[in-house]
């Protein structure tokens, strides 16, 4: 699906909704089914881990989800000397692979900074360099947190309920159809969500970042375990990807160690 013709798919108001035509309960249901059903509901925690690319900067990440409420994205990235920035060989070696780690457990939300063991670099200077970063990502959590669960899952969380309306159906760039569906959370929580009227796959999420549409394609779709995930996540503004994710492995209900979402632990 080519990312030019994607906005076919963004213009809409994320406050706006049509009159309701199909349920979107409904098609949600086919949805899931199309998922894995079963299998999909049976899932009560979940670990991804994969390959990221942010402009120059590339990343391993791992996201750890245990239902309902609990989830840990650690981003561990790849210096080096041809990033941008004109960081220099020698700073690139001591700075070392550090690690952005943000969690959310139940109504504790943080994030921090990890150094590498091979780390050269003043741990609690990089903390107060990177205060503002972290503090800025802290603030959405919960919304990445949901973010990741519709995109893998399809789900919401118990006390995050999303409620859905349809839309409307609006054409893809492969010369199919997709059904539109606006979701509403807590707070001002808005997304958009489009799944293929054939499949039942999950296409776009779109949400609002500031002033700015925000789209998230899903594509490259495997089985793991019985369950429909797609393997390939892309962040797209005003047509131009920001960031990916590359899934390279799948866990489904994976046992973490006590205190893997408690801060401070290893």
């Amino acid at each position: 699906m080519t990312r030019t013709a994607g906005l076919i798919l963004t213009l809409f108001a994320l406050g706006s909704v049509a009159t309701a035509q199909p349920a979107a309960d409904e098609i949600l249901r086919h949805a899931r089914e199309a998922l894995g059903g079963s299998r999909l509901a049976a899932v009560e925690s979940l670990s991804v881990s994969g390959e990221a690319a942010n402009g120059a900067i590339l990343s391993d990440v791992t996201l750890s989800i245990q239902l309902p409420d609990k989830f840990l994205r650690e981003q561990t990235v790849q210096l080096s000397a041809g990033m941008g920035g004109g960081l220099s060989p020698e700073m690139a070696a001591a700075v070392g692979a550090p690690t952005v780690v943000d969690c959310l457990n139940g109504d504790e939300q943080w994030s921090d900074l990890r150094m590498s063991a091979d780390s050269q670099i003043d741990s609690a200077m990089i903390q107060r360099a990177a205060g503002a970063q972290l503090n800025a990502r802290r603030q959405d959590l919960r919304g990445t947190f949901t973010r990741y669960l519709l995109a893998l899952l399809l789900a919401d969380r118990p006390n995050f309920h999303i409620q859905f309306a349809y839309v409307d159906q609006t054409p893809t760039p492969d010369g199919g159809i997709a059904y539109a569906l606006q979701g509403k959370g807590p707070g001002d929580f808005a997304i958009r969500i489009f799944i293929d009227s054939k499949t039942y796959y999950p296409l776009m999420m779109a949400h609002m970042s500031g002033d700015t549409v925000t789209q998230i394609w899903l594509s490259k779709y495997k089985d793991e375990g019985g369950v429909s995930m797609p393997h390939l996540m892309s962040w797209m503004q005003n047509g131009r990807e920001t960031e990916r994710l590359e899934i390279k492995k799948v866990k489904l209900n994976p046992k973490f160690p006590a205190g893997k979402f408690v801060k401070g632990a290893k």
